[in-house]
């Protein structure tokens, strides 16, 4: 897992593919972009989700095998869980045509996402998205998937 404001983490040295990630969510203007899944080529594509918060009690753990996931935060706030999948407990094994492995287990680590933040998960990176933080919140996020 790597976090942090986007502009910092395009200074990092990352694999190019990630730079390149990051350089698109920069660059890009997500206001012209509908709900839902838009492809950009047969390596990467992004959702644009909008939701609201909620308790830890409501929410789940997920982790991918085929795609990373690059959590980028437009407008509001929230905590997401994150944990290495050896410490969670496999509910659903992995399911091909949704990319994910649902999980159960205790939440030990958060990380507070306002606008502009972005976070990396790797395969082995569980992760628990919505989360309130402090107070129920619109969320308004990208989620960029890279073949791994």
């Amino acid at each position: 897992m790597i976090y942090g404001k986007i502009q910092d983490l395009e200074k990092m040295v990352l694999e190019e593919k990630i730079q390149a990630g990051l350089a698109f969510l920069k660059e890009h203007d997500f206001s012209k972009d509908s709900l839902g899944v838009h492809e950009i080529d047969e390596n990467s594509f992004f959702v644009v989700i909008e939701y609201e918060t909620k308790e830890k009690e409501k929410c789940f753990w997920e982790s991918h095998k085929t795609n990373l996931d690059l959590h980028y935060i437009i407008e509001g706030k929230e905590k997401i869980a994150i944990e290495h999948i050896d410490r969670l407990v496999m509910m659903e094994p992995y399911n091909t045509e949704k990319d994910a492995i649902i999980f159960d287990g205790e939440i030990e680590s958060t990380i507070a996402m306002n606008p502009e933040d972005v976070m990396i998960c790797f395969p082995e990176d569980g992760h628990m998205t919505g989360i309130a933080l402090n107070n129920v919140s619109k969320v308004r996020k990208i989620v960029l998937k890279l073949k791994v």
